[in-house]
């Protein structure tokens, strides 16, 4: 009896022995797989080549962003992304494994992937510092700013498109906003060199909910005493621009344009532009017009007080002009 008692204990012991060990080699062996997985991700393709984009994390960006000299080009590719997203493993089977668009990726960005696989990944401070940056709050979601921050563009309302059309337009874009960059810190010269022919005469049109490009040229016509060219720019800018708006009821086409030249003609006051009924994405348009005025008059100080209202009418419609932000921190300091 005491014999068959002592097994029973024993076999009891070993039973609980197992079933307390084996949880904790199973957590072991999947964290060791876990590890093994994102070093992989992390060493894959480290070096630009015609096989695979050269992504890099966002802890390993920090670093290079600290070395003087160590980032080579002057936009960064933001990719958000996780293992448990289908749209983006399909973006990863298809897109970004398409020779042209290695090619552009390589040639142009330095490719930051941003993994959203898990919490652990997430809560990485380099990772949530972007993911709260841009708002990401959908993926997939791909981002392209400036090596200095400055944001150019971002594939959240046009997912559908051609994705090498997107990294085409967004090269094109960062050329406008190193010149808005410029025109903040009063590098008029550089930044008027810096815009396209297009831009400057007017062919390119004006876009109501991006039209702080258009603002820009007029502005920097101006403080570069290029007065001749300006009335032809507005009116080909006019002839250019869509008549439809799909966020507006407005009976009169191109309403809100019509009233902001009257005020860059001087024909109507700051107060007589912001009485007319407008939603905030005008708003925002007529506040950074009357600041830029207030810029060339000289009054810093009336000048930051529109600017800082643009900015503030450019959130509340969810977007960002590119021109005020940057003013308000130039003349703040």
């Amino acid at each position: 009896m005491a014999q068959s008692k002592d097994n029973g204990t024993s076999h009891g012991s070993k039973g609980r022995i197992n079933t307390l060990t084996i949880p904790i080699w199973f957590i072991v062996l999947v964290s060791w797989l876990l590890c093994f997985r994102v070093y992989a991700k992390l060493t894959q393709c480290e070096a630009p080549s015609d096989n695979c984009v050269a992504w890099i994390t966002p802890i390993q960006f920090e670093q290079m962003s600290q070395k003087p000299g160590a980032i080579k080009k002057d936009l960064v590719m933001y990719e958000f992304t996780a293992d448990w997203c289908p749209p983006c493993k399909k973006r990863e089977r298809t897109v970004f494994r398409a020779p042209t668009v290695i090619s552009e990726i390589n040639n142009n960005f330095v490719p930051v992937r941003v993994d959203l696989t898990n919490e652990a990944l997430s809560s990485i401070p380099a990772t949530k510092n972007l993911t709260e940056r841009f708002s990401v709050n959908s993926i997939p979601r791909c981002v392209i700013t400036l090596a200095s921050g400055e944001k150019v563009d971002d594939d959240h309302y046009s997912y559908g498109d051609r994705f090498s059309d997107f990294i085409t337009a967004s090269i094109k874009k960062a050329v406008t906003v190193r010149a808005k960059v410029d025109l903040a810190k009063g590098n008029y010269e550089q930044a008027i060199a810096k815009l396209s022919p297009d831009l400057l005469t007017g062919n390119a049109g004006v876009e109501r909910y991006d039209s702080s490009d258009y603002l820009m040229c007029h502005h920097l016509l101006l403080v570069n005493k290029r007065q001749a060219e300006v009335e032809p720019m507005m009116k080909k800018a006019f002839e250019k621009s869509s008549k439809y708006s799909s966020m507006t009821s407005e009976k009169e086409p191109l309403l809100w344009l019509k009233q902001l030249n009257m005020y860059l003609r001087d024909e109507i006051s700051d107060e007589q532009l912001l009485k007319y009924k407008s939603d905030h994405y005008d708003k925002a348009t007529y506040y950074l017009a009357i600041g830029l005025k207030q810029l060339r008059l000289g009054d810093k100080g009336k000048a930051l007080k529109a600017l800082h209202q643009a900015s503030v009418m450019s959130a509340k419609g969810y977007r960002s002009d590119g021109l005020s932000e940057p003013l308000v921190e130039a003349l703040e300091k």
